[in-house]
């Protein structure tokens, strides 16, 4: 029952990519977004998921009541084991061959 999303653009000129992609993969971005969201459906946060895998997804994690981080790399899962408030609510989720599993955010990282 999705009706609306955002994205990254990419542009067109006369049906040829020209080069330009106008992101939407940084943090700054997806607040502005999620911003807009908020105003035009009075979203409330606490109540809401965001599912993030790098950490240009970590400050839409924070804002939101269900945090997801999925196959999130080495630096997301620092900066959420590194903050008190978003490890206790976040969700790690790890999809890897034929499993999907669920780590705590206090996991023991093996640098190899």
């Amino acid at each position: 029952n999705v009706t609306d999303f955002i994205g990254s653009d990419y542009i067109f000129e006369n049906e040829i990519f020209n080069g330009t992609v106008i992101p939407m993969w940084d943090s700054a971005s997806k607040n502005t977004a999620i911003n807009n969201f908020i105003e035009k459906y009075d979203i409330d946060l606490s109540k809401s998921y965001a599912y993030g895998d790098t950490n240009g997804d970590i400050n839409m994690l924070r804002r939101v009541g269900n945090p997801i981080a999925i196959n999130p790399t080495k630096e997301l899962i620092n900066h959420i084991s590194g903050d008190e408030d978003i490890s206790k609510r976040t969700k790690i989720i790890v999809e890897r061959k034929d499993i999907v599993y669920s780590l705590s955010p206090n996991i023991n990282i093996l640098d190899i």
